[in-house]
């Protein structure tokens, strides 16, 4: 969802910088890439780690939170992302979001944009033991589509959760948010693209 169907990133260094701050500490852009795909909790032991050694880190997770969902009016779906989700409607293929973050967020910013309707199954980072990059979060999302894994597709734009997809057995498209980050991609992905529009012309939807 965030940095893939959503513009959420620019809204999360936000909330995460200015939470930093308040303990002193300075989240710059380099910390927001290494945060990434892996979960507010994984964000508030980073933050934790780097500048309050004391931090409740459930706590600080649910502030970084409380601090997004206060901008969420801020967010809008990325390019292509509506058009290749009703392309997949209109073909009836069952489509699960699975991510990382809470399901009050994520149900926040589904709202937002009015994506919802398009989801048989919404996972969240809530619903399993491990976050990305373990596979737990898509092969949820297969279970409750009652799919076998390799018979599904996984859209990711974070180094984590393209690993997360490949380790579940998914075929994978990643559409990294960075041009210069692609070749990164390349081992554990089966398709980059640029935008989620030339995923749906590459993947005939």
């Amino acid at each position: 969802m965030d940095g893939l169907l959503v513009d959420s990133e620019p809204v999360w260094f936000a909330a995460e910088r200015d939470f930093a701050a308040s303990l002193g500490g300075r989240f710059d852009e380099a910390d927001g890439r290494a945060c990434v795909g892996q979960g507010v909790r994984a964000t508030a032991r980073y933050i934790r780690e780097r500048w309050a050694p004391g931090l409740d880190e459930v706590a600080a997770a649910a502030s970084i939170v409380a601090a997004f969902v206060r901008r969420v009016g801020e967010l809008e779906p990325k390019r292509g992302a509506r058009a290749i989700l009703e392309a997949a409607a209109a073909r009836a293929l069952p489509l699960a979001l699975a991510s990382s973050s809470s399901e009050a967020l994520i149900a926040a910013v589904l709202e937002r944009c009015g994506l919802a309707p398009f989801f048989a199954a919404v996972v969240s980072g809530e619903s399993v033991a491990r976050h990305k990059p373990a596979p737990d979060v898509f092969l949820e999302a297969a279970r409750r589509l009652g799919l076998p894994p390799a018979e599904l597709c996984a859209f990711e734009d974070s180094l984590p959760g393209a690993t997360a997809a490949r380790a579940a057995g998914m075929y994978v498209v990643a559409v990294p948010e960075r041009a210069s980050e692609r070749a990164r991609f390349v081992p554990v992905a089966d398709l980059v693209v640029a935008d989620l529009d030339e995923a749906r012309v590459r993947l005939d939807l």
